[in-house]
C-alpha cells in the first residue's frame, strides 16, 4: 500500500466524500420527476466529464493502457449501479434508497474472497447477516410489501459492492500519480456518461412506459442546480477523490465510512422531504447501522492492537 499519505487523512476524505454523497438522494428524488432518469445520469457525467477534462486537460496528453482498461471495467461497474440506483428513486424514498444501498458493506466480503482471496471472519459474516435482516424489516417483512423501485436498489447495490473491490485491486496495483488518478477517473466518468444516454435511447425506442422519458423543460432552473450539484460536486470531485484516496485505506474500512452515508441521507431526507420511517422501518435501519458496525469489529481491533 502506498504510504504518501496517511490512512487517517485519506479516511477524512472519504467521510467528507460521504456527506456530498448523501445528499444526492434527496436532490436526485425531486428531479426525476421531470425528467428520464437515464437522460439525467447521460447529463449528469458528460458534465463532469467535459469538466475534469477543462480543469486538468495537461494530464491527458499521454494514456496507459491500464487507466484505459481498467477504467473501462470501473465505468461498466459505476453505470450498471448508478443507473438502476436512480431508476429506483422513481418507486422508493430517497431514506429507504440510502439504507439499502448501505448494504453493499454485505457484500463486500463475499466479493474480496472470491477475487482477493481474503478469508472473512465471523465478525464480517455476522455483519452481513444482520445487515440483510435490517433491510428485510427496512423495506417490508413480506415480499407484498416490495416495490420496484426497492428491487432495482438492490440490484444497484451489486454493482456497488463489485466496483469498490475493483477500485481498491486496480488502484492499488496502478500508479499512485494524481495524474494516472484523473485518467483512470476521466473513462469512467465517460463510460458512464455514455450508458446513461444509451439507456435513454434504448427506453425511448422501446416506448417504456415505466419511465419519465420526456423532460419538464419549465423546471429547468431546478434541473440545472441539481445537474451543477451531482456532476461538478458528487461526480466530478468525489469521485476524483474516491479514486485517488481510497487505495490508501482498505475495502471495508472504506465501507464502513461509506455507510455513514444513508444516516446522513435519512437526516436530509427528514429535513428536506418530511419523510419519516415506520417502528419497522426504523428497527430495520438500526440493524443496518449495527451490522455494519458489527463487520468492521475485526479490523478496527486489529488497528488499534498496532498502535
Amino acid at each position: 500500500m502506498p504510504q504518501s499519505v496517511p490512512a487517517w487523512k485519506a479516511e477524512l476524505i472519504l467521510l467528507g466524500i460521504t456527506f456530498i454523497w448523501a445528499g444526492t438522494f434527496v436532490v436526485v428524488k425531486g428531479i426525476i420527476a421531470h425528467i428520464s432518469p437515464f437522460l439525467f445520469i447521460g447529463l449528469r457525467f458528460l458534465l463532469a466529464t467535459v469538466g475534469l477534462l477543462i480543469l486538468w486537460h495537461g494530464s491527458f496528453h499521454r494514456w496507459e493502457v491500464t487507466a484505459l482498461r481498467h477504467g473501462g471495467i470501473l465505468g461498466i461497474l459505476l453505470a450498471g449501479g448508478f443507473l438502476l440506483q436512480t431508476a429506483g428513486l422513481l418507486y422508493t424514498t430517497a431514506s429507504r434508497s440510502a439504507f439499502i444501498t448501505g448494504t453493499t458493506l454485505a457484500l463486500v466480503p463475499g466479493f474480496q474472497l472470491l477475487f482477493q482471496h481474503r478469508r472473512i471472519s465471523g465478525w464480517e459474516w455476522l455483519g452481513a447477516g444482520m445487515t440483510l435482516v435490517g433491510l428485510w424489516q427496512l423495506t417490508a417483512p413480506s415480499l407484498e410489501g416490495w416495490n420496484l423501485g426497492d428491487v432495482l436498489t438492490i440490484l444497484s447495490t451489486l454493482f456497488w459492492g463489485l466496483y469498490i473491490v475493483a477500485l481498491d485491486s486496480f488502484t492499488r496495483s496502478g500508479s499512485s500519480a494524481l495524474g494516472y488518478s484523473l485518467r483512470l477517473t476521466f473513462v469512467q466518468l465517460a463510460v458512464t456518461a455514455l450508458a446513461g444516454f444509451a439507456a435513454y435511447g434504448i427506453a425511448a425506442a422501446a416506448g417504456s412506459p415505466a419511465f419519465p422519458l420526456h423532460p419538464n423543460w419549465s423546471f429547468l432552473p431546478a434541473l440545472l442546480l441539481a445537474l451543477a450539484y451531482t456532476a461538478f460536486l458528487a461526480s466530478l470531485t468525489a469521485m476524483l477523490l474516491q479514486t485517488h484516496y481510497q487505495r490508501y485505506t482498505t475495502p471495508f474500512r472504506a465501507t464502513l465510512i461509506y455507510a455513514l452515508e444513508p444516516l446522513i441521507a435519512s437526516v436530509i431526507a427528514w429535513i428536506a422531504l418530511s419523510e419519516h420511517f415506520t417502528v419497522r422501518e426504523l428497527f430495520g435501519a438500526a440493524l443496518i447501522l449495527v451490522g455494519t458496525g458489527l463487520a468492521q469489529l475485526p479490523r478496527v481491533r486489529y488497528v488499534a492492537a498496532q498502535r
